[in-house]
This record gives structure tokens, C-alpha cells and sequence, in this order.
């Protein structure tokens, strides 16, 4: 295997994305289906959500049409707490644009909320929790940050 992150025992890595529905977050997805998976390692969409804040349910994902279902052998899903839907279906669009780009990729949909805890630490710890080999974060710049570098 390519790349300079050692494969877990099963021979697949495991990569996390951090979803959610910014530009930002599509372009972590990206990259990491362009320069991060291989062909059957396995991809979590983790989505952290704040329970007191604005639900944003405007997706920069809403303009693609929904995705057909998909066969159990290809993907595994998982929403925790039961929920899902409206302000959640670009996870569904996130998870459909990884199986299209790499049809042999395990795809699990993991949403959990950060329960009075720090974004970062609920982010770490599931990444620990999974055993997650490589971590990809999508980056808001500021045009300070983008002409500066």
C-alpha cells in the first residue's frame, strides 16, 4: 500500500472526514477521496452537531438530485440517536459522492452530538474510539489567510 499511514490489521485504513454542510466540509471530502482512501478502506463521515445552535439546513450538497440505494455490501450507515432527515441530508449526498467515486469504499454515517463538550474533543474522541488512521478537517479561511497564505 501506497501512502505513509501503516494499515490497521484488517489491511484497510480507516479515514475520517468531519462533515457538515459548508463548503469547506465538501472540500475535506474531496481531497480525502482524492489523496487519502484507497480502494477498501473504510470511510466515516462523522457529523458533530450542536444541539443549541442555528441548524443550518441550506447544503451546499442540496443541489444534487438524491442518491438511489445502495447495496448493504458497499456501505454501512449509521445515524446515533435515531434521528436524521431534513438538516441531515447532506450526509446522505456526502455519502453517495464517496461510493460514487470509489464504488469498493465502506462508507459509515456516524452523527453525535457534543453533549456541553468542546467540538475538538468530541472529534478526538471518537477518532480514537474507531481507531481512525488518517483525520481530515476542512479549513475556513479568512481573506487575510488566502492573500497572505
Amino acid at each position: 500500500m501506497g501512502g505513509g499511514t501503516a494499515p490497521n490489521m484488517e489491511g484497510a485504513r480507516k479515514v475520517m472526514v468531519i462533515a457538515d454542510p459548508t463548503h469547506e466540509s465538501e472540500t475535506a471530502l474531496q481531497y480525502a477521496l482524492s489523496h487519502a482512501v484507497l480502494e477498501h478502506d473504510k470511510l466515516i463521515l462523522l457529523h458533530v452537531e450542536n444541539p443549541n445552535s442555528w441548524r443550518n439546513t441550506f447544503s451546499f450538497f442540496s443541489r444534487r438530485p438524491p442518491s438511489p440505494a445502495t447495496s448493504p455490501t458497499s456501505s454501512s450507515t449509521t445515524t446515533e440517536g435515531g434521528r436524521g432527515g431534513g438538516g441531515l441530508d447532506f450526509l446522505e449526498a456526502m455519502r453517495h459522492s464517496s461510493e460514487t467515486a470509489h464504488p469498493k469504499l465502506h462508507v459509515h454515517v456516524e452523527r453525535v452530538e457534543m453533549d456541553g463538550k468542546d467540538k475538538g474533543a468530541v472529534i478526538l474522541h471518537h477518532s480514537t474510539v474507531h481507531a481512525v488512521d488518517i483525520l481530515v478537517i476542512g479549513q475556513r479561511k479568512s481573506l487575510s489567510n488566502a492573500i497572505l497564505g
